[in-house]
């Protein structure tokens, strides 16, 4: 690993956007870390991303238990002496209608829709803080305008956003940037306004001029 270079770590990595993410910076000669829970997914985008010349460390660890993803955090961080950049794109995405839901469920879900992004920046705090880097986070339509049958997710979202906000304005003192991207609908390989490759280069614009705190994609239906 070439401790040189500038690094990313994408927490919920895998297909999709992520993995384009992982792309566009790599694109730029970042180093790529990434978590998510499941290791042998972890370990196929790291031979695809690897295979076009990125250099990539993982850790498997579950956002919902915060020791877990501080730990994975920290070891990643070791590996390529710290984080310029955090991408937060971890979410539960169901159709369940808010009247079904449970306290349970929602309190489960909430802890890793937005919680697991918060302690996500407080164990990448003082990396960030050292190398003026940029916290970003995957945010979505349902933030703005949510919908009863996507309950928990409508939730979430409306947390993500909040959160962005407030992290936008608290780390102004530490030069950190905070961005969000908020996706209005669903995102598909073939779409020519939400392909992964189409997103990736406007979370690549929001942290490359660090102005904006949120973007938004075109709306389109969730279904």
């Amino acid at each position: 690993m070439d401790n040189t270079k500038k690094s990313i770590l994408i927490v919920g990595a895998g297909e999709g956007l992520s993995k384009g993410v992982a792309k566009r910076f790599a694109k730029e000669g970042f180093n790529i870390s990434l978590i998510s829970r499941n290791a042998n997914n972890l370990k196929n985008v790291q031979a695809e991303l690897t295979s076009q010349g990125a250099e990539v460390t993982f850790a498997a660890a579950d956002v919902s238990n915060s020791a877990q993803l501080d730990a994975a955090i920290k070891t990643l961080s070791e590996e390529v002496s710290g984080f310029d950049v955090v991408l937060y794109n971890v979410a539960i995405v169901k159709s369940k209608d808010i009247l079904e839901e449970t306290a349970d469920e929602l309190t489960h879900e909430f802890a890793i829709n937005v919680s697991g992004a918060l302690q996500s920046l407080q164990s990448s705090y003082q990396d960030l803080k050292q190398k003026k880097g940029a916290f970003l986070l995957t945010g979505g339509g349902l933030a703005i305008h949510p919908v009863a049958a996507y309950g928990s997710l409508s939730l979430g979202k409306s947390g993500i956003r909040s959160l962005a906000y407030q992290l936008h304005d608290r780390l102004k003192v530490d030069e950190i940037y905070v961005g969000l991207l908020t996706v209005a609908g669903i995102i598909k390989p073939e779409s020519k306004t939400h392909s992964p490759t189409v997103l990736a280069e406007m979370f690549w614009k929001l942290y490359s001029d660090r102005t904006e705190l949120e973007a938004y994609t075109a709306e389109v239906p969730l279904v």
